[in-house]
């Protein structure tokens, strides 16, 4: 496979990995959010719980209290309960009143803070309604309703009815048979609407009328019949052999008041007192299953444990509400009173982790289509520069080896891999350029060079032949041993160039005194070449390098013997030591002579190139200053060759690290 195609597999398996990694996280993101809701909802019961302890005489209601439930909307006062939302809502939290199997009714108390309406239906197949011709007033089926009024005054109400439609109301006497004034009750109004089974009635009265007790007994009398109309069947809501009327149980204003700051969106507080009785209600979503917002009393399995005293937590207890429940008890005086839910739905959470999981797969494909996109933008630029690198590298060369343009490869000011693979490569073509270049030029030179002393060989042998003078003879061998020397010169200057980089690679540096080194050098040479003017300009010594010393005398010889050959004669060749030049030692050595042309200063340090004038007795092939530059980069410095300031001859300098 090409690096393209490679490329784009290995990172497709990879990023197929994320969504399925990010699917399996979910699962446990959800396990996580799941129990952060648990222990959040028991921290907010058992701090709604320490709010309600303030309230315990508001749980103090005896259990045959008439629970009434909340008013969301206006009633409209008609006898049919299938007409407004709110009697609907709760058609299954009606009570049931009665063990007569002819006779009983169900009850349904609402209240807004203005009025108290009731509902109830009556079961009952023979109806009796008023004949105006009876004065008493139990003479006909009716319904009574007694109450305590703001001056601790019983006050007794019938409702009558002679046929459906609006009812007759009249305060009576404690007998219940006779009225007090004859003047019918307005202010309470009522509706009878016959059923297939007997009778609904609907009805409403003030809610100050029963303040501040808030006790109401109803009870339904039913007569034997429409002849005799003796009173045959009393229920009542009032506990048998009781004389106290019902307490009405409204859910608490001062409680909700007390936790209003503690309701959430997402999450329902639920106040209950300890006959399982719902006080109070914060929060939560009529879209959503709660446990506490139409109902009266809630479930005894539910609540018996936190009404023992004991904390509870239940994460979706009924597979079909899904609800997650904290519940903690409420204490007064060591004794359970009542109990704090807080309860939220798992489907809700569950819907929110589903719309993360969605915008997650959503977003990682996206992310997944735009990296394969860029992965194959990349790779395709990746594979078109290093084919444009590779392409180019085989054109310089050309089938015999030789090089047809000159090194400029692509990408070599690029600062990532691609542009380093072309710079090393620059410089390894570089390179092979230069060596190539040496290559050619060493039969030229050494065809000029080895063609003087082999001709010289030759004519000396011709003249042995010709003359038999012993001085001739003897004059004509010393010429010829002196072409050999020649040429062994040659052999030798090539054979030193040769293993130049070998022989650097098996030498010691160590710390040594260039100081030192170069004086004595100077006086040593100054000794050798008595007709030559040499000086010395510097310290004495405590100039240390890491070098090896053989090396450097070495390259010192080959600058010295230049800087002799090029000087002009009865001229001083001077060798200067520059130190404080930051971390670097430079040694300059200075004749006076002609200056070079800069064209061949660039070309100086390759070797088998030589710039000579005139023909001397030693051969020159110009391998001594590409010697000297092998020697200079084996210490990590740097050789240079420039004309004088002064025009007035050349400067070598020899930069070398101080240490």
């Amino acid at each position: 496979m090409s690096l393209s195609t490679r490329l784009f597999v290995f990172s497709s398996i990879f990023l197929v990995m994320l969504p399925v990694s990010a699917y399996y996280f979910i699962g446990r993101i959800e396990q996580t959010i799941l129990q952060g809701q648990q222990d959040a909802q028991a921290m907010t019961a058992a701090t709604v719980a320490t709010v309600v302890q303030g309230y315990t005489d508001l749980f103090n209601i005896d259990e045959d209290a008439l629970y009434v439930y909340p008013l969301k909307r206006s009633i409209l006062i008609d006898g049919y309960a299938s007409d407004d939302e709110d009697w609907t809502a709760l058609k299954d939290r009606f009570v049931d009143f009665g063990d007569n199997s002819d006779v009983h009714f169900s009850l349904l108390l609402l209240d807004d803070s203005q009025y108290l309406y009731a509902y109830l239906k009556v079961q009952d197949r023979n109806i009796v309604y008023r004949n105006p011709r009876y004065m008493s007033l139990d003479s006909s089926d009716h319904i009574r309703l007694e109450y305590i009024d703001s001056k601790q005054q019983h006050r007794r109400l019938v409702l009558l009815a002679e046929g459906q439609g609006n009812v007759s109301v009249y305060e009576v006497k404690p007998d219940w048979q006779t009225w007090i004034s004859g003047q019918h009750v307005s202010a309470v109004y009522a509706v009878w609407h016959e059923t297939p089974d007997g009778y609904d009635v609907e009805l409403r009265l003030p809610e100050q009328w029963l303040q501040p007790q808030r006790r109401l007994s109803i009870s339904l009398l039913n007569v034997f019949n429409e002849n005799e109309r003796n009173p045959d069947t009393i229920i009542s809501t009032q506990v048998l052999d009781s004389h106290l009327l019902n307490p009405l149980l409204l859910r608490s204003t001062d409680i909700s008041l007390a936790i209003k700051n503690f309701g959430e969106l997402d999450s329902q507080i639920c106040v209950i007192d300890k006959y399982r009785r719902v006080r109070a209600v914060i929060g939560g979503s009529s879209q959503l299953p709660t446990i506490c917002q139409a109902t009266d009393r809630v479930n005894r399995t539910l609540v018996d444990d936190i009404l023992k005293g004991k904390r509870l937590l239940i994460n979706n207890p009924d597979s079909d509400s899904g609800l997650i429940i904290a519940g903690h008890p409420v204490f007064a005086e060591n004794e359970t009173i009542g109990a704090v839910l807080v309860s939220s739905s798992r489907q809700q959470i569950l819907a929110k982790q589903r719309d993360t999981l969605l915008a997650i797969m959503l977003t990682s494909l996206t992310l997944f289509l735009l990296v394969i996109i860029s992965l194959l933008l990349f790779s395709s630029r990746l594979a078109f520069r290093i084919n444009r690198l590779k392409n180019q590298s085989t054109a310089l060369i050309d089938d015999s080896g030789r090089f047809i343009h000159s090194v400029d490869l692509p990408d070599s000011q690029a600062g990532d891999e691609i542009g380093e693979l072309s710079r090393s490569f620059s410089l390894l073509l570089g390179r092979l350029n230069t060596y190539t270049c040496f290559l050619e030029t060493v039969p030229r030179m050494l065809r000029h060079e080895i063609l003087n002393p082999v001709n010289t060989i030759s004519m000396s042998l011709q003249n042995l032949q010709n003359t038999s003078a012993a001085t001739q003879a003897e004059r004509n061998i010393k010429v010829a041993n002196d072409a050999i020397k020649q040429l062994q010169l040659i052999v030798s200057s090539l054979t030193e160039a040769a293993n130049i980089e070998e022989s650097l690679t098996q030498d010691v540096k160590q710390h040594i005194d260039i100081a030192a080194l170069l004086d004595e050098y100077v006086a040593n040479s100054q000794r050798k070449h008595v007709d030559v003017k040499l000086c010395y300009q510097g310290v004495k010594n405590n100039v240390f390098v890491l070098a090896n010393d053989i090396r450097l005398v070495q390259l010192l010889d080959k600058l010295k013997d230049n800087a002799i050959d090029f000087s002009l004669p009865g001229t001083e060749i001077i060798f200067q030591l520059d130190v404080n030049q930051g971390q670097q030692v430079i040694i300059r050595v200075k004749n006076e002579g002609d200056i070079i042309p800069q064209q061949r200063l660039d070309t100086l340090f390759k070797g088998m190139v030589s710039y000579r004038s005139e023909k001397t007795a030693t051969p020159h092939l110009g391998i001594g200053l590409y010697v000297a530059c092998q020697i200079a980069g084996f210490h990590q410095g740097q050789l240079t060759i420039a004309n004088r300031r002064d025009k007035q001859g050349v400067e070598v300098s020899l930069r070398l690290p101080e240490v």
